[in-house]
């Protein structure tokens, strides 16, 4: 049963958004397309069911999990915000009141982080200690490093030889070290972990290898899929060859045979939905006859070329098919896996054996990692079903499904199967009370081992309208992009995404519907072309050749593959040439564009739209945004090109931090400070700015004792007598040029000697047994190694006694290189650097490692495995820059401006060549491995996984590309570099003939994005020139004919570019000043730099005077100012609340002083706080005698409000005596009275400080005071004040007096009162202890 509120009239909600929010009583799923307002959406659901007048829930009561705490904090604060305002509209509810005290605790988190809460609760279920904690990333990997080196120095030992051991470490081994096979060990562990039954999954498919064949294979379903999907492929290209040789002038000769081909492939295609077995017998037999002569000069020949051409494509693609699939029969397949079975054992074996230690090592230090938190939760929430084998809730399961009204879960294409299983178990069934949130065209995290597969089978089961087994809701309204971006990215995505290769069919449910209108029109008409553009660098002439791309050659060629969207290693220089002009072509193709926006090339400054005030501005940098596929190798490039044409960039990447050469300097001296033995990064710390040794001086070090280490040679050096006695004493100072010693010299006192120094060798011998009889020392640089040996041995001391942390720290004051550093180009981000230095030491001794030796060798494992830390962030989120990122980062932002970059740039495929290939469903994939040949060739299992997991890729990185596509509200610009740009161009055209969505078969062989949008575009009305280029001749296909979506193609030539590269040279400083600067010499003076010099160092605040005055202040403060200011000194005897402190009392607290400050007689600061305070506490409800106040007294005694000694002071007739009086009287009969009533009050300067500036008189200045007493009578307010003042003679002079002094207090007092209450004040009174004095004023 469908239960739901009916929908609001005049609500701004769609109606499948109301849907969304209002139906409840069974499990959900909503599928919420870019821009949708899905977390919109789920706070509005979540306030509805709390705040339900028929079902009311309280909001402990749902468990609402997202991806990351921060989603997950926001949505806290929006949930609180809709509940603050919810109460407003509703003040009386009790209800609205207890959820907001609730807000605090209910479970709004992460997964991870409710694992936690439930481990933390049922921590003995599974016999933890209630003490863990969480280990961080750096000290897990220090832990697995060590036990897997353990575990294999145990197996050697244990192993039988030639064993099913040694076979696996000579099978999956390195040459050089068991590094590959250590890896594969942690990747095997890791795969297993996303698995809700590790042991079990890790088993299950080790036996896999051992295959019934009565059992149907498992692997065969997948490779047939591919095998009939690579066949269309070649009858699409066998009928493209018909048709050009049914072309006049075509070969038509050719005609028969290429009928012959596709009738033999068809045959094939009808073969493999059979059986393999068939389908190889079927392989062998086909072959391509020779084609019939063509003779006579009626034959185009360009036309009989290209048919040949897609022939012998079409022929190499089938025997490349047959050599790869079908050279071995099944049941030799069949021998390979039965062979491998023994090994698969042994090392399913062997990783769990790893997990168990792993396991135990963190129990033993009450460690757990994130890993854990997941199967520990698991394991409290299920028992084992002994019948079935599967799980079953257990009693702590149950408490949370009783508990859990509703399970929210937000990107949930983005769960695992763990995940899924932990929130089956504490969820509800039938009915279900499930509502899950997400868009799995986003789901771009299978890398960690994310599963779009479980939203998917639900987007597929689950049916609109209907409960059974759940309802889907698709959110396709997009309210953050132009509607020219929404409907670019559906024209795209309609000929892209389908069930084949996108995993999900890209339909009328599934595409972007414009939802944004508030963008005004003004705006589009302003900003003139607002169409999608597409921007081709052309290098046709590229002297670099050849760039392979014509999409069909290659066959999942592991050649073409490349790593991470950077360069793989042992490019060639060539390679590495072509990619960096690419980096700096499309950069400057940026900025042209991006100074075009910003009106820097005389361009109209592009508006965009201000979602704060809802109108038009100039666009700044920080709307731009420059998204890549990977950041690493392009950044640096484009930040550079971008500042030579004055734009400022950021990018915040993921490698780097090791190879930053300030972090490379700092690492060698830790290595040497470990251990001075190492010859290389001794020599650096000496070249380097700390030391500052020459080449031509580390060759002089270095013969002084050729034969031992680089230490040995140092050390020898320094100990060289010299003819001056000042030189052997390295705490002499002498005089010298600065330049000449390092920053150890500079910060030590400058402890030089001049560099013409020199002394001759004292003895014939070193220890090394060298004969260096007449060989010169250099004295400074013989001053400079002692001076630096010393501080060695002194760090070498630190380092064995104290902190890393702290050793670091006193390394950069000792040399001071990270002043240094901050003062080269990028100074910011080198500090930035050397502080994340710093804190990853001391994060690094948090763990329960320890000791310099061991964080250098983790650094160097985590090197050599290709990790990183990332550069430090050195920027904050409001800069003006413009920002560089990687698509992954940029999910879940959004941006006026967007460029797309790298669109060319070739997938990441290198895992697919990896010898041992894995998959969720399809187990281990290894090659098989002639241990005598010393081969390895492909298994049945490896084909399949390999293809299943190249599928997968594909459909990641459309996913990507798509949520590339979706940042963009205003504008979009998609860049690609291409080369040998003609061949390319018709390529694409081919696909013209095409009348619906591109082939699956072209999309399979994509290898980059440009790969897809290319051919896309070719068909589109807007690509005339693209058509134009290729010389096509057949239309646009009748589908696109009226497309709406507006395309701008431009091809573009590197010349073009030569003009902004020269503009960009002539805006860096002179060959001369640069030369300077880096010497660290005077720049020369005069020129444009010289006055922007001086404009900066001279430069004045125009609002100096405003700077000297206190924004804000009190009447304590104001009783300092003078008669010139109009203000009378205040309170001369009364502390009185200031406003610069916090907190809940207004009046300072009455405590005991200092012994040695202590009195027989109380200060009359003090005691006028004793009045006070008494005053404050007295009853109002009746009229009070002398007892009254002395009872009054004596129970603030009894509460330690006064201490004998201040009550002693207060005079219970002078108090008793006020309240008698008329005064008093008015005060006991008032309906309300206010005592110590704090006040903020705002006046102009020119009030509170007598300024007549203009430009500061009308500053707004805060007062902040507390008035004793406030009471209310039927015509107004009456201001009452308590004074302690002696009255000096006691005559009407002396009251006179004290009205005077006073008058500006309580008129300020009642201006404020009556402009902040909007009543009059009818009375302004100060009662005088002294002598029971009421004085008005």
């Amino acid at each position: 049963m469908i239960n739901k509120i009916n929908k609001p009239e005049g609500t701004s909600w769609t109606d499948d958004q109301w849907d969304a929010i209002s139906i409840h009583g069974h499990d959900m799923l909503v599928a919420a397309a870019a821009g949708s307002g899905k977390t919109a959406v789920l706070v509005e659901r979540i306030i509805r069911r709390v705040s339900d007048e028929q079902q009311p829930v309280d909001i402990d009561r749902l468990l609402v999990a997202t991806f990351t705490k921060a989603a997950a904090a926001e949505m806290r604060h929006r949930i609180s915000e809709a509940l603050e305002k919810a109460l407003e509209r509703h003040p009386g509810s009790d209800h609205l009141r207890r959820q907001l005290a609730l807000i605090g605790r209910a479970p709004i988190t992460t997964l991870h982080s409710f694992c936690l809460e439930v481990i933390q609760t049922h921590y003995q279920r599974i016999g933890l200690d209630p003490g863990f904690r969480i280990a961080n990333e750096t000290e897990s990997e220090l832990m697995r490093q060590e036990l897997i080196e353990e575990l294999f120095e145990e197996q050697y030992g244990a192993a039988v030889e030639n064993g099913e051991f040694w076979q696996l470490v000579d099978w999956f081994g390195g040459e050089r070290s068991d590094d590959a096979l250590f890896r594969l060990v942690q990747r095997l562990y890791d795969e297993s972990r996303s698995h809700p039954q590790p042991s079990k999954w890790l088993r299950d498919t080790a036996l896999m290898f051992e295959r019934d064949p009565e059992v149907p294979n498992p692997w065969l379903p997948g490779l047939l899929a591919s095998v009939r999907l690579e066949l269309e492929g070649v009858i699409s290209m066998l009928k493209e060859a018909v048709e050009l040789a049914e072309k006049p002038g075509g070969p038509e000769p050719y005609l028969h045979n290429l009928r012959e081909d596709i009738e033999a492939v068809a045959y094939l295609q009808q073969v493999a939905d059979y059986s393999w077995e068939h389908l190889t017998d079927s392989f062998q037999g086909v072959s391509f006859g020779k084609l019939k002569p063509c003779r006579g000069d009626h034959v185009d020949k360009l036309l009989q070329e290209q048919v040949k051409d897609l022939r012998n494509k079409a022929k190499e693609q089938l025997t490349g098919m047959a050599e790869e699939l079908f050279s071995r029969t099944l049941e030799q397949y069949d021998d390979e896996l039965r062979a491998m079975a023994p090994l698969m054992e042994t090392l399913v074996e062997l990783v769990i054996e790893f997990g168990h230690r792993y396991q135990h090592a963190k129990k033993t230090k009450g460690l757990v990692d994130f890993g854990d938190l997941e199967h520990f939760c698991l394991h409290i929430l299920y028992d084992e079903d002994r019948e079935s084998g599967g799980m079953k809730p257990s009693e702590a399961a149950q408490s949370y499904r009783e508990r859990f009204v509703e399970v929210l879960l937000d990107e949930y294409q983005d769960t695992n199967r763990v995940q899924e299983a932990i929130v089956a178990l504490i969820s509800r069934e039938d009915p279900g009370n499930r509502f899950m949130v997400g868009d799995v065209k986003q789901s771009i995290y299978r890398f960690r081992l994310a599963e779009p597969g479980l939203f998917l089978d639900k987007y597929r089961n689950y049916r609109s309208g209907e409960s059974e087994p759940g309802q889907r809701i698709d959110l396709a309204k997009n309210f953050r992009s132009r509607t020219r971006i929404v409907d670019g990215v559906n024209y795209i995505f309609h000929q892209l995404m389908g069930e084949t290769v996108g995993e999900i069919e890209y339909d009328d449910r599934a595409e972007l519907v414009y939802g944004a209108s508030y963008y005004p029109e003004w705006n589009r008409i302003a900003n003139g072309n607002d169409a999608v553009e597409l921007l081709l660098v052309d290098r046709s002439d590229d002297e670099f050749g050849s760039d392979d791309r014509d999409g069909e050659a290659d066959r999942y060629d592991e050649s073409a593959d490349e790593g991470n969207g950077d360069a793989a290693d042992g490019i060639d220089p060539a390679g590495e040439a072509r990619e960096l002009e690419t980096v700096q072509l499309e950069a400057r193709m940026i900025a042209a564009q991006i100074r075009k926006l910003t009106g820097k090339s005389g361009d109209r400054i592009f508006q965009v739209l201000d979602k704060t005030s809802g109108g038009q501005r100039d666009i700044t940098f920080r709307d731009i945004v420059i998204l890549m596929r990977a950041t690493q190798q392009w950044s640096p490039v484009l930040i550079e090109e971008l500042r030579l044409q004055g734009i400022p960039a950021y990018a915040e990447l993921n490698t780097g931090y090791f190879s930053a050469t300030e972090v490379e300097v700092l690492l060698s001296l830790l290595k040497i400070i470990d251990n001075p033995f190492q010859d290389i990064p001794l020599a650096s710390v000496l070249r380097s700015p700390i030391v500052q040794c020459t080449t031509e001086q580390l060759a002089h070090i270095r013969i002084m004792g050729r034969y031992g280490s680089f230490y040995e040679a140092v050390h020898a050096y320094a100990k060289q007598e010299t003819a001056d006695e000042t030189a052997a004493d390295p705490d002499i100072a002498v005089g010298g040029p600065a330049a000449e010693g390092g920053l150890w010299e500079l910060s030590a006192s400058g402890l030089l000697l001049p560099a013409d120094r020199h002394v001759k060798g004292a003895g014939p011998e070193t220890g090394s047994g060298e004969d260096l009889s007449g060989l010169e020392v250099d004295a400074a640089l013989q001053i400079k190694l002692r001076r630096f040996l010393k501080q060695l041995e002194a760090w070498r001391l630190e380092a064995q006694q104290g902190a890393l942390a702290d050793l670091i720290w006193n390394i950069y004051r000792a040399t001071g290189f990270y002043d240094f550093v901050g003062g080269l180009p990028g100074g910011q981000q080198r500090q930035a650097n050397l502080r994340a230095l710093y804190d990853r030491a001391r994060q690094y001794e948090s763990t329960s490692f320890r000791g310099l030796f061991r964080f250098l060798r983790f650094v160097e494992r985590m090197k050599d495995s290709g990790g990183d830390l990332g550069t430090a962030r050195a920027l904050g989120e409001q800069e003006d820059v413009v920002r560089i990122m990687s698509i992954h980062k940029s999910k879940g932002l959004e941006f006026p401006v967007v460029f797309v970059a790298g669109m060319a740039k070739r997938f990441n495929q290198r895992d697919l060549a990896d010898s041992f290939m894995m998959h969720k469903d399809l187990g281990f994939g290894p090659k098989f491995f002639e241990a005598e040949a010393r081969i390895s060739y492909p298994t049945l299992p490896w084909l399949a996984i390999r293809r299943k997991v190249r599928m997968e890729m594909l459909a990641e990185e459309m996913r990507v590309l798509y949520v590339a596509l979706t940042r963009a509200r205003e504008k979009l610009y998609l860049l690609a570099t291409v080369k040998e740009t003609d061949k390319l161009l018709q390529n694409w055209s081919r696909y013209l003939r095409h009348q619906d969505r591109l082939p699956d078969e072209a999309l399979a062989k994509a290898r980059s994005y440009l790969d897809w949008i290319g051919p896309a575009l070719m068909r589109h009305p807007d690509g005339a020139a693209l058509r134009e280029r290729a010389g096509a001749v057949l239309p646009v296909p009748a589908l696109f004919a009226d497309e709406r979506s507006r395309w701008y193609v431009q091809l573009v030539r590197p010349e073009v570019f030569a003009a902004i590269a020269e503009a960009a040279a002539a805006h860096e400083a002179p060959l001369a000043s640069r030369q300077a600067v880096l010497a660290l010499e005077p720049v020369p003076e005069g020129g444009y730099w010289e006055t922007q010099v001086w404009d900066r160092l001279s430069w004045r605040y125009e609002h100096e005077r405003a700077a000297t005055l206190l924004s804000k202040t009190s009447v304590t403060e104001l009783k300092r100012l003078s008669e010139h200011h109009k203000l009378l000194e205040l309170l001369t005897d009364e502390p009185m609340y200031t406003g610069a402190e916090s907190g809940p009392s207004y009046r300072p607290a009455i405590v005991r002083r200092p012994r040695f400050m202590e009195q027989a007689k109380l200060s009359a600061a003090e005691r006028g706080t004793v009045f006070h305070s008494v005053m404050q506490h007295m009853p109002l409800s009746r009229e009070l005698s002398v007892q009254d106040v002395k009872e009054t007294l004596a129970d603030m005694v009894r509460r330690e409000l006064l201490t004998e000694a201040q009550s002693d002071v207060v005079e219970p007739e002078v108090i008793a005596a006020f309240f008698r009086s008329e005064l008093g009287l008015r005060l006991l009969r008032s309906p309300q009275v206010h005592r110590e009533m704090p006040f903020s009050y705002g006046l102009p300067a020119r009030e509170v400080y007598g300024v007549t500036d203009e430009a500061t008189a009308d500053e707004t200045i805060m007062l902040q005071g507390v008035i004793d007493c406030i009471f209310e009578e039927s015509d107004g307010l009456v201001l009452l004040d308590y004074k302690t003042d002696h009255l000096k003679g006691g005559g009407p002079a002396a009251l006179d007096a004290i009205r005077e002094r006073y008058r500006m207090q309580l008129d300020l007092y009642a201006k404020a009162v009556e402009k902040i209450w909007k009543r009059p004040v009818t009375g302004k009174y100060i009662f005088l202890f002294d002598g029971t004095h009421i004085l008005e004023l």
